[in-house]
């Protein structure tokens, strides 16, 4: 079956999703059976299982994550770590530095990203060479479980390293100011994951970033695949760009993806 995208963009295009999610083990199954119906050929997630982590006895599920990529070869997964837990950080990032499903770290959202700890834990990832991924979300700082962080602090980090690749999420939220604050920082690129459907979001973010900096992600489960693939196969860009937002940035940035 001839899926939408091959149909818009020619047999063989190559579509990853750099951002998406399990909340239970139930998830992997859906989100790989929609994902192969709709054309998604990998699907990079991260566990949010766990919400508030400063609960006693709690701590990301990883291994969710990490067991379901065994069962699926279309998941690949993110390390989700607390950077204020030092201790937990290092423990989940030693686990799981040599499985082969393993893309890169995803911070919680316990401090903002130019906090001290996420310098000490991105030092960390750089020596192993592993890109992370950075919920941004301009929408107030202080969250009840955690904080939201600006645009302009993660191309604060990023200037600390220039070597390591970082992936902000949903583009900042606002993705007019996101995408401007962070075109300096040209180890950063952003993704187009989440429920934000705007005229002009993907013309906008290749026109101040380039279409080379901008990967295709969805927030799946929470957010279909359809209308995030949407918003890529209906912008004004050329189709060219559209296919290296899809899928080939994603396949060259995040590294340790296996063709």
């Amino acid at each position: 079956m001839t899926t939408v995208i091959e149909r818009i963009l020619g047999r063989g295009t190559l579509v990853i999703d750099a951002h998406a999610h399990l909340w239970r083990e139930e998830d992997a199954e859906i989100v790989v059976n929609e994902a192969r119906r709709v054309g998604v050929s990998k699907i990079v997630v991260s566990c949010l299982v766990n919400w508030d982590w400063s609960a006693p006895g709690t701590e990301p599920r990883n291994s969710l994550v990490f067991d379901a990529a065994k069962r699926y070869p279309e998941l690949y997964g993110y390390i989700y770590i607390d950077p204020l837990n030092n201790e937990l950080a290092v423990q989940q990032l030693e686990r799981y530095l040599d499985d082969p499903s393993l893309v890169g770290i995803k911070l919680w959202i316990s401090c903002p990203a130019n906090h001290p700890a996420v310098y000490a834990l991105t030092e960390r990832a750089s020596k192993a060479h592993l890109p992370m991924l950075v919920h941004a979300w301009r929408r107030g700082t202080r969250l009840r479980k955690g904080y939201q962080t600006l645009p302009s602090q993660v191309a604060e980090l990023a200037s600390s390293f220039p070597k390591t690749f970082f992936l902000m999420a949903h583009m900042g939220g606002d993705w007019e100011l996101g995408c401007r604050e962070v075109a300096e920082a040209e180890n950063v690129s952003v993704d187009t994951s989440g429920s934000i459907n705007e005229t002009g979001m993907l013309e906008t973010a290749v026109d101040v970033l380039g279409a080379e900096r901008v990967l295709f992600g969805t927030d799946a489960p929470s957010s279909g695949f359809l209308p995030n693939l949407g918003k890529v196969l209906s912008a004004e860009i050329e189709d060219e760009e559209k296919r290296l937002i899809l899928g080939l940035n994603a396949l060259k940035k995040l590294v340790r993806l296996r063709d």
